[in-house]
């Protein structure tokens, strides 16, 4: 599976209004080194302008990259820190920040740093993106098709005991699963192999549970909110099986690419 890109074009910026895309443009990471990063790309936002998305090496660390959103005067919008192994191709996603005061106010930056990064995974034919998610950002994460995959035990009986600790009826059938699962961990917490089944079932349980949330709530972590963080993985399946979803995005963004 690879993204192809559609119609070149010789704009250096964009305007989201007309739909004009481009395509951007990629280099080795290093010399004798052939995974892919972007080159800097040029992006106009509809309401902060010309803006700059970048890809560069953390100074002092192994294998981390950082993706910014910055405009011409070095203004910071956001980053996402990322590393792609060099021997496998694994995808390792840490942090994503939006600063605080261009949060939920419709500007995109969040959504614009997931779309570099899936394109990141895509380029380098990575099969996941694997992510530890802060609890505050589960739902967001979960838009872009990122799903629970934990196994840590004491962490999923964590993520149990929030949703047990759900009151709205409509989720009700969802906690009685849950109270019934914290239940069996605590009768079989010395047989390994039946804890490691109940991670899958765990991990199946909550992804219904925010799935439903996603359907009901414009902003679902207020009255369905999770107390601890959890890990979260994106594949390239579960990319392909989303296209539309994300050739609409790319689309609607501007960016000349298509999964």
């Amino acid at each position: 599976m690879n993204i192809t890109p559609v119609v070149k074009t010789s704009l250096n910026t964009v305007s989201q209004a007309t739909a004009a895309k481009v395509l951007p443009v990629w280099k080795n990471f290093a010399e004798n080194d052939t995974r892919q990063i972007f080159e800097k790309f040029h992006y106009q936002h509809k309401i902060f302008g010309n803006l700059e998305i970048t890809i560069q090496k953390r100074e002092n660390e192994f294998n981390r990259w950082v993706i910014e959103i910055k405009n011409a005067l070095n203004k910071n919008f956001g980053k996402e820190i990322i590393a792609i192994d060099k021997d496998n191709n694994t995808m390792t996603g840490f942090d994503i920040i939006v600063e605080p005061s261009y949060r939920k106010k419709g500007f995109k930056f969040g959504e614009l740093l997931r779309l570099f990064s899936v394109m990141e995974m895509h380029k380098n034919n990575c099969p996941s993106i694997k992510i530890y998610s802060k609890h505050t950002a589960v739902y967001f994460h979960s838009k872009y098709k990122f799903i629970p995959c934990n196994r840590a035990f004491a962490d999923r009986n964590r993520i149990l005991e929030s949703m047990a600790n759900d009151f709205y009826p409509e989720f009700d059938d969802l906690v009685q699963k849950a109270k019934e699962m914290l239940k069996i961990a605590k009768e079989t917490k010395d047989n390994p192999e039946k804890q490691r089944a109940l991670c899958v079932e765990a991990n199946n349980l909550t992804r219904e549970y925010i799935n439903r949330a996603l359907q009901k709530e414009k902003e679902p972590e207020i009255k369905h909110p999770f107390n601890y963080g959890m890990d979260m993985i994106l594949t390239r399946e579960n990319v392909e099986k989303n296209k539309d979803f994300y050739n609409n995005l790319f689309e609607k963004h501007g960016i000349d690419y298509k999964i």
